[in-house]
Parts: C-alpha cells; structure tokens; sequence
C-alpha cells in the first residue's frame, strides 16, 4: 500500500521537491523520480554519497558499532566522573572491577613467568591481550580507566555553580511554548535514542514530534523507547547538515551533544536555523570546558568526552546571522547550552 504525501514539511535531499508517494519499504520523489529506501519503516532520506566523512566515520564505527549497540551502558559510563554518586555507583563499581581484574591478571602473569609456569603465563596473558585489544581500538575507554576517578576527585572538591541551571535554561524556553494558542512543531536532530526529547520537558507541550539520526542502530533505540512510552513521533533516518524537510516548518528545533561532532558544526546549525519557522526556537546541548578547568580536566574532557568531536565549543561567532536572542550558558563544568531565536 503506497500514500502519496503533498506539501508535507519532508524535502527531497536530491531535488529539494516536496512531493512523494511513500510505503513502509521506499518514498519516491515525485518530482525527480529518486527512491529512499526504508529500514524499519522509517525513510531513509539522505544521499550517501554527500555525507561528510566524519559523519559517515561515527555511523560507521561508533554509533553502528559497539558503543551505539550497548548506548544505555557505554553513554553513561564516560560521564560517571561528572554525575553525582547515586547516579553512577553502579559504573563506579564496574570501573573498579575492572582495575582490580587488569592488576589482578598482571601481577599473575608476572608471578607465572618469574615461576616458569609457562601455561599459566599464557592463560593470564590471553584477556589481558584482549583488553589490550579493546582499548587500543577505543581510545577513549583507556583515557576513562586513568582519568575517570582523579576527575572526580578533582570535581568533587571544586563544586561548580552555572549562572543557570540545565532546568532552569529549559523551563525558560519552554514556559511560553506552553501557552501556545496552536499546536506546536518540535525536531530533534541527530536524535540518537530519543532520551532528550523524552526526557527534559518536551513531552509537557500540545505539539507533533519529528526526530532524525544518521545512525540506524540509535534510532531504532529511539522507536523502541518512544513506542514503549506511547509517544508518536516521526521518526527519519537523515543527514544534520542537509535535513530532508521544507523550510520554516519548526516551532523547536532540538539538539543534543551532536553539534561538535559533525564535519561541519556551523553548516549544520544553519540548517536547523533554515527549518526553523520566524519567531521559532533553536537549543542545542553539547561540551565545551568551563574557565576553572585544571590539567586534569583538560586531559579527560579531551581524550574522553570530546575525543570525538570537530569542535570543543559552541561556535557561537559563526551562528547564522538570521539567529537572535543568542545564549551561551555553562551548565556543568564540561557543558553549555546554547538557545536562540529565528528572527521574525
């Protein structure tokens, strides 16, 4: 069964037409004839032969990969060192377990080969070469093992107060949005599992959901987690710096730690601006080191929380010129938000 959708807010990444005939398996463009496959039933709209190569790299190898598979595991893990104790003491004891194995194997195999107990020393040596393995292939779990527990230290003992709060930057976006006389818009981009939509107040407002991820693996999370929580949303498999939909379509448009990290952060800031409608909202969340920062949290904030990233700041110099009411805001002490306003 095919539906053919007219002046909806999707564009065609190869055309730019606003005509398709879609199923559940492909949308085709009307207009150009151009077909997009659909995984899961979610339309693929992005040509892969545009994708930057840092884009495609993080699919490819990050979000695809083991880390996107075990997200629920892996994400909270790298930031236990900023996360208070009660959120994090089951990563803190998994951390521990795993020094006192590594040490635990070490030592052994030091003892087998002063002893000449040649077997034992190949037993002992096998995980320790996995491990080996494991960590020279992600980087940033071995920069984690030695930074994560000093970093906490160093934290715990410099509390940091922001100039205003994760909440307290969100209830001020959304505290007039929910007064609107009209239901609203809201995307989210590079949307990953959809827990920050879910999560940090958007589902209080009257309004349709559109989320979008480059990444199959994250966004087939995000259609789980949605459909458990009996939330409708739209869900896309796309591009952050060509987004497949018209222009001034979105009341909110949304990002969560994706900007850094993207080929090109400034190109795709100016795409979310485009879809946005005049008087719309952007915010975006993603890392960058606050002023008091030590060595230490250089060391950790580059090899493990930013390691993967184009960028280690908002880039609020190169906004779009058609963004007003700009707002940098340092909610942790490796975090901003940044909010703004498409002009009227």
């Amino acid at each position: 069964m095919t539906t053919e959708l007219k002046a909806s807010k999707y564009r065609c990444p190869t055309c730019g037409g606003a005509d398709f005939v879609t199923s559940v398996t492909q949308w085709r463009c009307t207009d150009c004839g151009q077909t997009y496959a659909c995984v899961y039933g979610m339309p693929k709209l992005f040509n892969e032969e545009t994708l930057g190569a840092q884009d495609r790299k993080l699919r490819d190898t990050f979000y695809d990969g083991l880390f996107g598979r075990l997200y629920q595991v892996t994400m909270p893990a790298i930031v236990m060192p900023v996360r208070p104790l009660s959120l994090s003491g089951p990563y803190w004891i998994a951390y521990f377990a795993a020094w006192i194995a590594l040490l635990g194997l070490a030592v052994g195999l030091v003892a087998a080969l002063v002893s000449g107990a040649w077997i034992a020393a190949v037993i002992l040596a096998l995980p320790l070469v996995l491990a080996a393995l494991v960590l020279n292939r992600q980087r940033y779990l071995l920069h984690l093992l030695w930074t994560a527990a000093p970093v906490w230290l160093s934290l715990s003992r410099r509390p940091y107060t922001p100039p205003e709060t994760f909440a307290q930057v969100h209830e001020r976006v959304l505290a007039p949005l929910r007064t609107a006389s009209r239901r609203l818009q809201v995307l989210d981009v590079s949307t990953g599992s959809c827990n920050s939509l879910y999560k940090h107040g958007w589902m209080s407002l009257d309004a349709d959901y559109t989320a979008i991820d480059l990444s199959e693996t994250m966004l087939k999370q995000g259609s789980e987690m949605m459909s458990k929580a009996g939330v409708a949303v739209d869900l896309v498999l796309g591009d952050a710096m060509a987004l497949p939909f018209q222009d001034d379509r979105f009341d909110v448009v949304l990002s969560y730690g994706a900007v850094n990290g993207l080929t090109d952060p400034v190109k795709a800031i100016a795409e979310m601006a485009r879809v946005a409608k005049p008087g719309g909202v952007l915010l975006f969340l993603d890392e960058q080191m606050y002023d008091a920062a030590t060595p230490l949290d250089r060391a950790y904030f580059h090899k493990v929380l930013s390691s993967h990233n184009i960028i280690h700041r908002c880039p609020v110099e190169s906004l779009p010129a058609s963004l007003t009411d700009v707002r940098v805001t340092q909610i942790y002490q490796f975090y901003y938000i940044c909010t703004a306003r498409k002009a009227g």
